[in-house]
């Protein structure tokens, strides 16, 4: 019993290292040519000036009546 045990142990490690690519390219990457940095659209993002620290990620400022954090 404690053999077969092993034997299981052993077969997952051997599935996990074949699927994260420890013997080779992973069977999900096969046939596929990652692209270059370069080739990347990089038009497609844009970045724009940060907000000022006194605005939260909506836009508004907080309000005054906010009950205070907890400690």
């Amino acid at each position: 019993m404690r053999s077969l045990f092993l034997l299981v142990v052993f077969a997952n490690l051997a599935v996990l290292a074949l699927g994260q690519g420890l013997f080779g390219p992973p069977p999900s990457e096969q046939g596929r040519q990652p692209r270059q940095l370069s080739e990347r659209n990089q038009s497609s993002i844009t970045l724009k000036t940060p907000l000022p620290v006194s605005q939260t990620a909506s836009g508004h400022k907080p309000s005054k009546s906010a009950a205070p954090a907890a400690k």
